[in-house]
Protein backbone atom coordinates (compact mmCIF):
# COMPACT_ATOMS: atom_id res chain seq x y z
CA UNK A 1 0.00 0.00 0.00
CA UNK A 2 2.79 2.61 1.05
CA UNK A 3 4.82 2.71 -1.86
CA UNK A 4 8.52 1.75 -1.83
CA UNK A 5 10.09 5.07 -3.96
CA UNK A 6 8.59 6.95 -1.06
CA UNK A 7 10.18 5.72 1.73
CA UNK A 8 13.71 5.74 -0.32
CA UNK A 9 12.98 9.56 -0.67
CA UNK A 10 12.48 10.03 2.59
CA UNK A 11 15.07 8.34 3.09
CA UNK A 12 17.80 10.34 1.17
CA UNK A 13 16.42 13.48 2.72
CA UNK A 14 16.90 12.01 6.07
CA UNK A 15 20.78 11.01 5.03
CA UNK A 16 20.94 14.52 3.78
CA UNK A 17 19.30 16.39 6.63
CA UNK A 18 21.87 14.70 9.24
CA UNK A 19 25.16 14.77 7.09
CA UNK A 20 25.23 11.14 7.08
CA UNK A 21 25.22 8.16 4.25
CA UNK A 22 24.26 5.75 6.75
CA UNK A 23 20.26 4.90 6.41
CA UNK A 24 20.34 3.49 10.46
CA UNK A 25 22.81 6.47 11.79
CA UNK A 26 20.59 9.08 10.11
CA UNK A 27 17.16 7.21 11.50
CA UNK A 28 18.59 7.77 14.61
CA UNK A 29 19.67 11.46 14.65
CA UNK A 30 15.75 11.91 13.26
CA UNK A 31 14.34 9.99 15.93
CA UNK A 32 14.25 12.86 18.60
CA UNK A 33 12.19 15.44 16.07
CA UNK A 34 10.22 12.50 15.50
CA UNK A 35 9.42 12.22 19.26
CA UNK A 36 8.90 16.20 19.19
CA UNK A 37 6.13 16.17 16.31
CA UNK A 38 4.63 12.90 18.05
CA UNK A 39 3.95 15.28 21.27
CA UNK A 40 2.93 18.41 19.38
CA UNK A 41 0.46 16.56 17.10
CA UNK A 42 -1.04 13.89 20.13
CA UNK A 43 -0.53 15.76 23.38
CA UNK A 44 -0.43 19.47 22.84
CA UNK A 45 -2.46 20.11 19.54
CA UNK A 46 -1.60 23.74 19.98
CA UNK A 47 -4.64 26.34 19.08
CA UNK A 48 -4.28 28.10 15.38
CA UNK A 49 -1.69 26.56 13.08
CA UNK A 50 0.73 24.31 14.22
CA UNK A 51 4.83 24.96 13.58
CA UNK A 52 5.78 24.41 9.94
CA UNK A 53 7.71 21.30 9.79
CA UNK A 54 8.57 21.98 6.28
CA UNK A 55 11.12 24.85 7.25
CA UNK A 56 13.74 22.56 8.96
CA UNK A 57 15.68 19.98 7.46
CA UNK A 58 15.60 17.48 10.39
CA UNK A 59 11.86 17.98 11.53
CA UNK A 60 11.15 17.61 7.91
CA UNK A 61 12.57 14.28 7.43
CA UNK A 62 11.12 12.72 10.47
CA UNK A 63 7.93 13.77 9.56
CA UNK A 64 8.23 12.28 5.95
CA UNK A 65 9.43 9.00 7.27
CA UNK A 66 7.27 8.71 10.43
CA UNK A 67 4.12 10.16 9.96
CA UNK A 68 3.44 10.62 5.99
CA UNK A 69 3.22 7.05 5.41
CA UNK A 70 0.19 6.77 8.03
CA UNK A 71 -1.27 9.73 6.03
CA UNK A 72 -0.97 8.31 3.08
CA UNK A 73 -2.26 5.03 4.54
CA UNK A 74 -5.17 6.26 5.84
CA UNK A 75 -6.48 8.09 3.12
CA UNK A 76 -5.93 5.02 1.10
CA UNK A 77 -7.91 2.75 3.75
CA UNK A 78 -10.51 5.15 3.58
CA UNK A 79 -10.92 4.73 -0.11
CA UNK A 80 -10.96 1.43 -0.13
CA UNK A 81 -14.33 0.82 1.30
CA UNK A 82 -16.15 2.78 -1.21
CA UNK A 83 -14.08 1.23 -4.28
CA UNK A 84 -14.65 -2.40 -3.37
CA UNK A 85 -17.97 -2.27 -1.37
CA UNK A 86 -20.15 0.15 -3.02
CA UNK A 87 -18.12 -0.20 -6.28
CA UNK A 88 -16.99 3.48 -6.92
CA UNK A 89 -15.59 4.16 -10.01
CA UNK A 90 -14.61 7.54 -11.34
CA UNK A 91 -17.26 9.31 -14.30
CA UNK A 92 -16.39 8.03 -17.48
CA UNK A 93 -14.06 10.28 -19.78
CA UNK A 94 -16.08 13.44 -21.11
CA UNK A 95 -14.01 13.48 -24.03
CA UNK A 96 -10.44 11.67 -25.28
CA UNK A 97 -7.55 12.19 -22.71
CA UNK A 98 -9.91 13.88 -20.05
CA UNK A 99 -8.05 13.61 -16.67
CA UNK A 100 -8.89 12.13 -13.35
CA UNK A 101 -8.74 15.19 -11.03
CA UNK A 102 -7.55 15.28 -7.51
CA UNK A 103 -7.73 18.22 -4.73
CA UNK A 104 -5.82 18.03 -1.56
CA UNK A 105 -6.75 20.61 0.90
CA UNK A 106 -4.57 21.39 3.96
CA UNK A 107 -2.43 18.96 2.23
CA UNK A 108 0.96 19.36 3.50
CA UNK A 109 3.64 17.69 1.87
CA UNK A 110 1.16 15.59 -0.17
CA UNK A 111 0.25 12.38 1.58
CA UNK A 112 -3.10 12.28 1.20
CA UNK A 113 -3.67 13.78 -2.15
CA UNK A 114 -0.84 11.50 -3.46
CA UNK A 115 -3.06 8.65 -1.90
CA UNK A 116 -6.11 9.15 -3.40
CA UNK A 117 -4.53 10.16 -6.92
CA UNK A 118 -2.68 6.46 -6.99
CA UNK A 119 -6.26 5.05 -6.10
CA UNK A 120 -8.16 6.64 -9.17
CA UNK A 121 -4.97 6.11 -11.22
CA UNK A 122 -5.37 2.04 -9.89
CA UNK A 123 -9.29 2.64 -11.09
CA UNK A 124 -8.15 3.92 -14.60
CA UNK A 125 -4.59 3.79 -15.87
CA UNK A 126 -4.56 4.87 -19.05
CA UNK A 127 -5.97 8.57 -18.33
CA UNK A 128 -3.90 11.26 -17.28
CA UNK A 129 -3.73 12.81 -13.80
CA UNK A 130 -4.47 16.25 -12.23
CA UNK A 131 -3.42 17.54 -8.65
CA UNK A 132 -4.14 20.29 -7.03
CA UNK A 133 -2.62 21.20 -3.24
CA UNK A 134 -3.78 23.55 -1.23
CA UNK A 135 -1.87 24.83 2.06
CA UNK A 136 -0.90 27.47 4.04
CA UNK A 137 2.72 26.76 3.86
CA UNK A 138 4.87 27.69 0.66
CA UNK A 139 7.48 25.19 1.79
CA UNK A 140 5.13 22.13 2.28
CA UNK A 141 3.60 22.77 -1.36
CA UNK A 142 7.29 23.10 -2.96
CA UNK A 143 7.36 19.23 -1.61
CA UNK A 144 4.36 17.96 -3.34
CA UNK A 145 5.82 18.81 -6.37
CA UNK A 146 8.69 17.28 -5.54
CA UNK A 147 7.42 13.95 -3.49
CA UNK A 148 4.76 13.77 -6.60
CA UNK A 149 7.64 12.52 -9.18
CA UNK A 150 8.41 9.92 -7.01
CA UNK A 151 4.49 8.54 -5.75
CA UNK A 152 2.97 8.61 -9.26
CA UNK A 153 3.21 6.72 -12.30
CA UNK A 154 5.91 8.07 -14.98
CA UNK A 155 3.45 5.78 -17.87
CA UNK A 156 1.13 9.06 -17.83
CA UNK A 157 0.76 12.42 -17.51
CA UNK A 158 0.70 14.00 -14.10
CA UNK A 159 -0.07 18.12 -13.83
CA UNK A 160 0.48 19.01 -10.17
CA UNK A 161 -0.85 22.79 -8.94
CA UNK A 162 -0.38 24.33 -5.85
CA UNK A 163 -2.06 27.42 -4.39
CA UNK A 164 -0.78 28.58 -1.07
CA UNK A 165 -4.18 30.20 0.99
CA UNK A 166 -6.58 30.09 3.79
CA UNK A 167 -9.00 27.38 3.75
CA UNK A 168 -11.29 29.54 5.55
CA UNK A 169 -11.64 31.14 2.85
CA UNK A 170 -12.35 28.48 -0.07
CA UNK A 171 -14.15 30.57 -2.41
CA UNK A 172 -11.29 32.59 -2.95
CA UNK A 173 -8.43 30.09 -2.66
CA UNK A 174 -10.03 27.49 -5.26
CA UNK A 175 -11.70 30.19 -7.30
CA UNK A 176 -11.38 28.25 -11.19
CA UNK A 177 -11.33 24.73 -10.74
CA UNK A 178 -13.15 22.30 -12.71
CA UNK A 179 -15.34 19.07 -11.44
CA UNK A 180 -13.17 17.21 -8.89
CA UNK A 181 -13.01 12.87 -8.68
CA UNK A 182 -12.10 13.14 -5.52
CA UNK A 183 -11.77 16.24 -2.65
CA UNK A 184 -9.76 14.98 0.14
CA UNK A 185 -9.51 17.01 3.59
CA UNK A 186 -6.55 15.07 5.76
CA UNK A 187 -6.03 16.29 9.09
CA UNK A 188 -7.05 19.78 8.40
CA UNK A 189 -10.27 20.67 9.06
CA UNK A 190 -10.00 20.62 12.85
CA UNK A 191 -7.20 23.08 12.55
CA UNK A 192 -9.44 25.65 10.92
CA UNK A 193 -12.59 24.69 13.15
CA UNK A 194 -10.93 24.04 16.23
CA UNK A 195 -12.39 20.20 16.35
CA UNK A 196 -15.59 21.53 17.74
CA UNK A 197 -17.25 23.70 15.25
CA UNK A 198 -19.66 21.38 13.87
CA UNK A 199 -22.00 24.39 12.22
CA UNK A 200 -18.93 26.08 10.76
CA UNK A 201 -17.39 22.98 9.60
CA UNK A 202 -20.73 21.51 7.94
CA UNK A 203 -21.29 24.98 6.33
CA UNK A 204 -17.57 24.59 4.41
CA UNK A 205 -18.19 20.62 3.59
CA UNK A 206 -21.46 21.54 2.14
CA UNK A 207 -19.45 24.47 0.03
CA UNK A 208 -17.45 22.08 -1.63
CA UNK A 209 -20.19 20.62 -3.51
CA UNK A 210 -20.01 22.47 -6.49
CA UNK A 211 -16.43 21.47 -6.52
CA UNK A 212 -17.17 17.88 -7.12
CA UNK A 213 -18.25 16.20 -10.53
CA UNK A 214 -21.49 14.23 -10.23
CA UNK A 215 -19.61 11.34 -9.08
CA UNK A 216 -16.85 12.61 -6.99
CA UNK A 217 -15.93 11.75 -3.05
CA UNK A 218 -15.48 14.61 -0.48
CA UNK A 219 -12.98 12.32 2.09
CA UNK A 220 -12.22 13.95 4.89
CA UNK A 221 -9.98 12.50 7.66
CA UNK A 222 -9.41 13.18 11.36
CA UNK A 223 -7.84 12.33 14.25
CA UNK A 224 -9.23 9.51 16.54
CA UNK A 225 -9.55 12.05 19.44
CA UNK A 226 -13.50 11.70 21.33
CA UNK A 227 -14.43 15.62 19.98
CA UNK A 228 -12.45 15.63 16.65
CA UNK A 229 -14.75 12.42 15.43
CA UNK A 230 -17.84 13.63 16.89
CA UNK A 231 -17.61 16.97 15.01
CA UNK A 232 -17.08 15.42 12.06
CA UNK A 233 -19.79 12.67 12.75
CA UNK A 234 -22.56 15.22 13.59
CA UNK A 235 -21.74 17.35 10.32
CA UNK A 236 -21.93 14.53 8.05
CA UNK A 237 -24.98 13.18 9.95
CA UNK A 238 -26.59 16.90 8.80
CA UNK A 239 -25.41 17.15 5.63
CA UNK A 240 -26.46 13.47 4.44
CA UNK A 241 -29.78 14.10 6.49
CA UNK A 242 -30.48 17.32 4.21
CA UNK A 243 -29.78 15.24 1.06
CA UNK A 244 -26.74 17.64 0.48
CA UNK A 245 -24.49 14.71 0.26
CA UNK A 246 -25.14 10.88 0.48
CA UNK A 247 -22.63 8.97 2.42
CA UNK A 248 -20.30 6.34 0.61
CA UNK A 249 -18.01 4.99 3.97
CA UNK A 250 -17.83 4.03 6.32
CA UNK A 251 -21.46 4.37 7.52
CA UNK A 252 -23.31 2.15 5.43
CA UNK A 253 -26.60 4.50 4.67
CA UNK A 254 -27.41 8.36 5.14
CA UNK A 255 -29.13 7.80 8.32
CA UNK A 256 -27.89 9.26 11.49
CA UNK A 257 -24.61 7.68 13.26
CA UNK A 258 -26.05 6.49 16.65
CA UNK A 259 -22.65 6.49 18.77
CA UNK A 260 -23.06 10.62 18.39
CA UNK A 261 -25.63 10.02 21.33
CA UNK A 262 -22.93 10.69 24.45
CA UNK A 263 -21.99 7.27 25.19
CA UNK A 264 -18.53 6.50 26.00
CA UNK A 265 -17.81 5.00 22.27
CA UNK A 266 -17.88 7.13 18.81
CA UNK A 267 -17.61 6.41 15.43
CA UNK A 268 -13.91 6.11 14.48
CA UNK A 269 -11.73 3.36 12.16
CA UNK A 270 -9.12 1.32 14.19
CA UNK A 271 -7.17 -0.52 10.61
CA UNK A 272 -4.36 -3.23 11.22
CA UNK A 273 -1.08 -2.69 8.68
CA UNK A 274 2.23 -3.37 7.90
CA UNK A 275 4.33 -0.06 8.60
CA UNK A 276 7.56 0.68 6.28
CA UNK A 277 10.52 -0.88 7.66
CA UNK A 278 12.18 2.87 8.07
CA UNK A 279 9.38 3.46 10.21
CA UNK A 280 9.54 0.25 11.94
CA UNK A 281 12.74 1.22 13.11
CA UNK A 282 12.22 4.59 14.38
CA UNK A 283 9.89 3.36 16.84
CA UNK A 284 12.22 0.95 18.79
CA UNK A 285 13.08 3.20 20.96
CA UNK A 286 9.96 5.48 20.85
CA UNK A 287 7.06 3.13 21.69
CA UNK A 288 4.29 4.27 19.54
CA UNK A 289 1.32 1.90 18.74
CA UNK A 290 2.29 1.93 14.83
CA UNK A 291 0.65 -1.26 14.30
CA UNK A 292 -2.33 -0.37 14.05
CA UNK A 293 -4.03 3.38 12.61
CA UNK A 294 -6.41 4.81 14.38
CA UNK A 295 -8.77 7.93 12.17
CA UNK A 296 -12.50 9.21 12.28
CA UNK A 297 -13.69 9.91 8.47
CA UNK A 298 -16.17 10.32 6.53
CA UNK A 299 -17.10 9.74 2.47
CA UNK A 300 -19.71 11.56 0.46
CA UNK A 301 -20.52 11.94 -2.61
CA UNK A 302 -23.15 13.86 -4.46
CA UNK A 303 -25.31 10.75 -5.55
CA UNK A 304 -26.00 7.99 -3.71
CA UNK A 305 -24.54 4.00 -3.97
CA UNK A 306 -26.81 1.49 -4.91
CA UNK A 307 -28.48 -0.08 -2.49
CA UNK A 308 -27.24 -3.07 -0.57
CA UNK A 309 -29.02 -6.23 -0.91
CA UNK A 310 -31.89 -6.29 0.92
CA UNK A 311 -32.62 -9.34 1.77
CA UNK A 312 -30.29 -9.58 4.63
CA UNK A 313 -29.57 -7.41 7.20
CA UNK A 314 -26.08 -5.55 6.94
CA UNK A 315 -23.69 -4.92 9.81
CA UNK A 316 -20.70 -2.73 10.12
CA UNK A 317 -18.76 -3.47 12.89
CA UNK A 318 -18.16 -0.78 15.17
CA UNK A 319 -16.25 -2.65 17.92
CA UNK A 320 -13.67 -5.96 17.49
CA UNK A 321 -15.10 -9.38 17.49
CA UNK A 322 -14.40 -9.79 21.39
CA UNK A 323 -14.18 -13.40 22.96
CA UNK A 324 -16.13 -13.41 26.22
CA UNK A 325 -17.03 -16.36 28.39
CA UNK A 326 -19.33 -19.45 25.99
CA UNK A 327 -19.33 -16.40 23.01
CA UNK A 328 -18.55 -13.93 20.48
CA UNK A 329 -19.93 -10.55 20.66
CA UNK A 330 -19.88 -7.28 18.73
CA UNK A 331 -21.41 -3.97 18.10
CA UNK A 332 -22.52 -2.73 14.92
CA UNK A 333 -24.93 -0.64 12.96
CA UNK A 334 -27.26 -1.54 10.04
CA UNK A 335 -28.11 0.74 6.99
CA UNK A 336 -30.95 2.29 8.72
CA UNK A 337 -28.47 3.42 11.50
CA UNK A 338 -29.65 1.56 14.05
CA UNK A 339 -27.04 -0.29 16.87
CA UNK A 340 -27.30 -3.66 17.87
CA UNK A 341 -25.44 -5.96 20.33
CA UNK A 342 -24.59 -9.58 18.52
CA UNK A 343 -23.30 -12.68 20.30
CA UNK A 344 -22.58 -15.79 18.58
CA UNK A 345 -22.42 -19.03 21.00
CA UNK A 346 -18.86 -20.96 20.86
CA UNK A 347 -20.04 -24.11 22.00
CA UNK A 348 -18.51 -26.75 19.90
CA UNK A 349 -15.87 -24.65 18.93
CA UNK A 350 -12.49 -25.35 19.69
CA UNK A 351 -9.91 -22.72 21.01
CA UNK A 352 -7.99 -22.63 17.99
CA UNK A 353 -10.84 -22.05 16.21
CA UNK A 354 -12.24 -19.22 18.41
CA UNK A 355 -9.71 -17.57 17.94
CA UNK A 356 -9.29 -17.64 14.67
CA UNK A 357 -12.93 -16.54 14.36
CA UNK A 358 -12.32 -13.51 16.20
CA UNK A 359 -9.06 -12.12 14.50
CA UNK A 360 -10.63 -12.76 11.31
CA UNK A 361 -13.05 -9.53 11.77
CA UNK A 362 -12.36 -6.30 12.95
CA UNK A 363 -14.23 -2.72 13.89
CA UNK A 364 -14.73 -1.62 10.69
CA UNK A 365 -16.22 -4.79 8.53
CA UNK A 366 -19.42 -5.15 6.97
CA UNK A 367 -21.33 -8.53 7.45
CA UNK A 368 -24.52 -9.56 6.37
CA UNK A 369 -27.11 -12.41 7.75
CA UNK A 370 -30.52 -13.22 7.48
CA UNK A 371 -33.19 -11.92 9.28
CA UNK A 372 -34.51 -14.77 10.88
CA UNK A 373 -30.80 -16.01 12.56
CA UNK A 374 -30.99 -12.76 14.07
CA UNK A 375 -32.62 -14.20 17.34
CA UNK A 376 -33.92 -11.21 19.79
CA UNK A 377 -32.65 -11.66 23.32
CA UNK A 378 -33.41 -8.61 24.96
CA UNK A 379 -31.21 -5.91 26.15
CA UNK A 380 -30.95 -2.81 27.93
CA UNK A 381 -30.60 0.89 25.53
CA UNK A 382 -29.30 -1.37 22.85
CA UNK A 383 -30.99 -4.55 21.21
CA UNK A 384 -29.11 -7.85 21.90
CA UNK A 385 -29.56 -10.37 19.58
CA UNK A 386 -27.73 -13.84 18.88
CA UNK A 387 -26.76 -15.82 16.02
CA UNK A 388 -26.64 -19.05 16.82
CA UNK A 389 -23.29 -19.80 14.00
CA UNK A 390 -20.88 -17.68 12.24
CA UNK A 391 -21.94 -19.65 9.10
CA UNK A 392 -25.18 -17.84 9.32
CA UNK A 393 -22.88 -14.63 8.47
CA UNK A 394 -21.90 -13.37 4.82
CA UNK A 395 -18.71 -11.66 4.72
CA UNK A 396 -19.34 -8.40 2.62
CA UNK A 397 -16.37 -6.56 3.29
CA UNK A 398 -13.28 -6.92 5.06
CA UNK A 399 -10.49 -4.20 5.18
CA UNK A 400 -7.23 -4.77 4.01
CA UNK A 401 -3.86 -5.31 6.27
CA UNK A 402 -1.88 -3.09 4.20
CA UNK A 403 1.29 -4.36 3.21
CA UNK A 404 4.42 -2.43 1.68
CA UNK A 405 5.52 -3.46 -2.11
CA UNK A 406 9.00 -3.81 -0.79
CA UNK A 407 10.07 -3.92 2.84
CA UNK A 408 13.99 -3.86 3.02
CA UNK A 409 15.80 -3.93 6.13
CA UNK A 410 18.93 -2.48 5.22
CA UNK A 411 19.11 1.11 5.06
CA UNK A 412 22.40 1.63 4.47
CA UNK A 413 22.19 1.06 0.53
Amino acid sequence: MYPAELEAYWLGRARAATGTADGECALDRVRPAVRRLSDLFTLERPRGAFPDYATDAVSLAAYGLFFFPQSFARTALALDQPVRLRGWRPEPAAFPGAPLRVLDLGSGAGPCGLAALRAVHALAPRRPLELVAVDHSPGALALVREVSARALPSSVPVEVETRAGDLRHADAVLAGLPPQDIIVAGFSVNELFGGTDMPALRRWLAALRPLLSANGLLVVLEPALRDTALSLQGAADALAGAGVFHRWGPDLGDAPCPLTGGGRAWSHEVRRWTPPASLAYLNRRLFREIGVLKFACTVLCRTPPEPLPEARVALRLVSPLQILKGRLAFSAVTVAGELFSVEIPTRGLSKREIKTSAAAWERGDVVSVDPPALQSVGGGGVPLFRVHSLESFEVLYLSPESSREVSPGNFGD
